[in-house]
């Protein structure tokens, strides 16, 4: 299956492009999906994860613009078509 991946701010930043296609096999969650981003463009691993490997929760992640908190968290399963966004804090003052 085929999802898509939006990256906004830092992340685009550091991948250099907006949107990502990854082929995923069925029944794979938003944590799976993460590993292999992280896999391919190692430089997102200190954005997604802590020094520890633990899930930065300030990261907004979102699966067809619901915040995965309302769904399964990590664990939400993706499907075929997902839009799954990726969106680092914005900070400022």
């Amino acid at each position: 299956m085929n999802v898509r991946v939006r990256l906004y701010g830092m992340a685009y930043n550091e991948v250099g492009t907006r949107e990502l296609s990854v082929e995923l096999i069925d029944d794979l969650t938003v944590n799976d999906l993460l590993s292999i981003i992280v896999e391919r463009y190692p430089s997102l691993t200190k954005l997604i994860y802590d020094d520890e490997g633990v899930f930065r929760e300030y990261l907004e992640v979102a699966v067809n613009k619901t915040d995965i908190i309302g769904l399964d968290g990590l664990d939400s399963v993706l499907k075929e078509s997902d839009i799954v966004l990726i969106m680092p804090p914005i900070g400022g003052g």
